[in-house]
């Protein structure tokens, strides 16, 4: 990697400024931005994605890598075995999935059947929030459903119209996550690859740090697994509008663990549980687990070396 000239804060600013205009030429505003059971696909705009790879090359500093390889060659042997395969991605920020992109295709050119097929479960608040952050959102194909964090629950003070607006809301979430996982189904039948983040949404404090729990349900639908560490960040959560958050530069480093065959895994993590005599329910301390792993792997990728664990 060549390396990039350092910027300073108000560089980085004008340098996302010049790459949202250039995203804008490719971009049609309004479209698909309210998720329904009708567009809960929405394929990647692959016009635009050179343009974000060229931004990642401005932020991804000397020693920015891929580890495990060994195991993205598993990965595609799969592929060609017809198994359903998921990826589980520590999560950072919003620059994780272009960051994964420049690194796993800088790597080499036979991984790009798996980026070509690789699509990614995201809340819906990445495409209704703000047209920018749908405008870099949209570059890579996604699954939207509505995730169960998101809903309020029920409160002894509401009235029969607070009511009535919540119940409307988890009639329409359960449509659209129903029609999210018949349209997953389609796809994995067609050999495409998912990635979930099992923190959910970008962690901005101890309290963002606890995975959810739906976690377990994807590993019920998918025959491997294949956690991903990542280190560095090159756009860091804030408490603001996700529009307003300025990247900086920075080592990024992201690590493919061993894949983990997911009946097995989930029996073992059922027995683990029942000798463990936890409070938690299966499906929460399951999610806990993989996290677990997540941050050994991470631990690893910290400390460099080569092959995944």
């Amino acid at each position: 990697m060549v390396a990039p000239v350092l910027l300073s804060r108000e560089a980085l600013h004008q340098l996302v400024v010049a790459t949202t205009k250039r995203l804008a030429l490719h971009h049609v505003p309004g479209q698909d931005r309210r998720i329904t059971a009708e567009n809960v696909y929405q394929s990647g705009n692959r016009w635009n994605l050179p343009v974000i790879l060229d931004l990642m090359e401005q932020l991804l500093l000397p020693g920015s890598a891929l580890q495990g390889c060994d195991h993205l060659d598993h990965c595609l042997a799969q592929i060609d075995a017809g198994q359903r395969i998921l990826f589980l991605a520590e999560h950072a920020g919003n620059f994780d999935v272009p960051a994964f992109f420049y690194l796993v295709g800088r790597a080499s050119l036979r991984y790009q059947r798996i980026l070509d097929r690789l699509i990614y479960i995201a809340g819906r608040k990445l495409n209704e929030e703000s047209e920018v952050v749908k405008m870099y959102t949209e570059i890579f194909s996604r699954i939207v459903i509505v995730p169960r964090r998101e809903l309020l629950g029920p409160s002894h003070a509401e009235g029969a119209a607070e009511r009535g607006a919540r119940l409307a809301e988890e009639h329409t979430a359960a449509t659209i996550n129903r029609a999210a996982f018949r349209r997953m189904a389609q796809l994995k039948r067609n050999g495409h690859i998912f990635c979930l983040f099992p923190l959910g949404g970008r962690p901005k404090g101890e309290l963002d740090n606890v995975p959810v729990k739906e976690t377990t349900s994807y590993l019920k639908a998918f025959d491997l697994a294949y956690p991903i560490a990542m280190v560095g960040n090159p756009l860091p959560a804030t408490a603001g509008p996700m529009e307003l958050e300025v990247p900086i530069q920075d080592r990024v480093v992201f690590r493919v663990g061993a894949p983990l065959a997911c009946a097995d895994y989930l029996m073992a993590s059922r027995v683990a549980w029942e000798s463990a005599g936890a409070p938690l329910d299966f499906e929460q301390f399951t999610a806990n687990r993989v996290m677990d792993l997540l941050r050994e792997l991470h631990r690893a990728a910290a400390d460099g070396g080569g092959a995944g664990t």
